[in-house]
């Protein structure tokens, strides 16, 4: 398999050189006598651009051996720009999960539970390697990264293999495991540290177009991501991508196809206190979208997706502004839950919520019977300066939400306080449809509890009272995280 993806990724990078190289030899030909400097990064721009298109990131037609204008060229950037740094932070998301999944393995005492982990720790793996080879790297310098990860992934499949069995984890299996863990913790800490750059302003396109001879900027600033030595055995080594990395089909989308002209309606309705909306392309992957470069009422810039079935934002990216709040946490999440209510989102409640500075970070949930429904969440950011919508995701609604039949089954909530161990101080319970492995949604007694410091949420299956779930709350420099 190896092989195979290996030269599709050389085919890729083959097509995608001669693409550019015939673009920049047409951009010199046409602009000789301009400025070798701004030339060369317009036309890198450009290339970046047409190398986007060929990932089906985007459908944007652009004329191979025409020149593209500044303007194109700039808002070409733009999009690019917002799909690494998206790529990045499902990144940063997939090593933190990581991370937190092979320390959930190492103390844990149970095989089934362990085996639970492992799984979800190989797929994680698998999900940093395919964001990895989504952004801008040299790949000689992040070889080593790659190499990591790939063999994290095809280590703890083999070990959830073994429990399977009915083996046990010896302690040279533990062993490795810790040793695997500082490996990733160190990853995620320098991952953490360049998503602070990111946040300061830092353009991974423009770090892209810096380069020296077969690196650039963005790959040398992150190369010292190694794998610190750990021994594997030898079984693991290169092992595949995981197949169970795919995308899931959509069944939350229904209705007519709208137009660019209805989507861009669409948006200037939703945003209530005035937008513009400026067409810049489309995206025909998972969800088909048209995509617009908006401008709100506080003059933010902003990317927005809107699904061409249904006409509904389905993604927002922006950056908020410093200053005074002028408004607080509830009036955020009235701003919330109205904007999800009026985008198609079924009686939309706040089920989480945490702030960073000037910014509030909402999950939203439909219920049903009083049970929170964790698949269909939302995840809505505002700013508390002026009150603005500067970061919406409904993907995980428009896939999973389905008119579903739900029981509480025969677990009171009373029953599963019960069963949390005696060491942990109860802070609340709730019923809850949880997602679990293997693309199974259960029903479940949520009961959140404090041990010391550390808050914890365990999940009890209502029908059987089985523990399906514990989730750890992570303190870290940018907020909490619920792992």
């Amino acid at each position: 398999m190896n092989d195979i993806l290996e030269t599709k990724k050389t085919s890729k990078k083959i097509r995608s050189q001669e693409m550019q190289d015939s673009i920049l030899m047409s951009e010199n030909e046409k602009n000789r006598q301009k400025d070798k400097k701004i030339s060369k990064k317009n036309k890198i721009i450009t290339g970046l651009s047409i190398a986007t298109a060929l990932l089906a990131v985007s459908t944007i037609g652009l004329g191979v051996g025409f020149a593209v204008s500044d303007s194109q060229a700039m808002r070409y950037k733009t999009e690019l720009e917002n799909s690494y740094q998206s790529n990045f932070y499902s990144l940063v998301d997939s090593v933190n999960n990581l991370e937190t999944k092979i320390s959930k393995t190492i103390n844990s005492t149970t095989s089934d539970y362990q085996r639970k982990t492992l799984l979800e720790a190989s797929k994680n793996a698998s999900e940093a390697e395919i964001a990895v080879a989504s952004l801008p790297f040299s790949q000689n310098d992040i070889q080593e990264t790659v190499k990591m990860v790939n063999q994290i992934s095809g280590y703890t499949s083999t070990l959830a293999e073994k429990l399977a069995e009915g083996e046990s984890l010896n302690n040279d299996d533990i062993s490795t495991l810790e040793d695997i863990e500082q490996s990733v913790l160190s990853l995620k800490n320098q991952l953490t540290g360049f998503a602070n750059k990111i946040n300061g302003g830092y353009s991974i396109v423009e770090a892209s177009m810096d380069i020296d001879t077969e690196t650039n900027s963005f790959s040398r600033s992150i190369a010292s991501l190694k794998d610190n030595d750990v021994e594997y055995p030898t079984m693991i080594y290169d092992g595949p991508f995981s197949d169970s990395v795919t995308n899931t089909t959509v069944k939350g989308l229904s209705g007519d196809n709208v137009t660019k002209s209805e989507a861009k309606t669409n948006i200037e309705k939703y945003f209530k206190s005035g937008a513009s909306a400026t067409y810049v392309g489309e995206t025909n992957g998972k969800f088909k979208t048209y995509n617009f470069n908006v401008k709100n009422s506080s003059d933010e810039n902003l990317f927005v997706q809107v699904t061409k079935v249904g006409g509904h934002v389905l993604t927002i990216s922006g950056a908020g502004n410093n200053g005074q709040a002028t408004i607080d946490i509830e009036s955020a999440k009235k701003i919330a839950t109205d904007f999800a209510s009026q985008n198609g989102i079924e009686n939309p409640q706040v089920v989480w919520s945490g702030s960073i500075e000037n910014d509030v970070y909402l999950n939203i949930a439909p219920t049903s019977q009083n049970i929170v429904l964790y698949p269909d969440l939302v995840k809505v950011k505002i700013n508390l300066v002026r009150g603005d919508i500067i970061g919406y995701d409904a993907t995980s609604y428009f896939t999973n939400h389905v008119d579903r039949t739900l029981s509480k089954g025969s677990l009171s909530i009373d029953d599963a306080k019960a069963k949390v161990p005696s060491k942990f101080t109860i802070q609340n319970a709730r019923y809850v449809l949880s997602p679990l492995d293997f693309n199974r949604e259960v029903v479940c007694v949520e009961v959140e509890a404090k041990e010391q410091d550390n808050t914890f949420y365990f999940y009890y299956n209502v029908e059987n009272g089985k523990l399906e779930n514990v989730l750890k709350v992570i303190q870290t420099d940018n907020g909490n995280l619920l792992m």
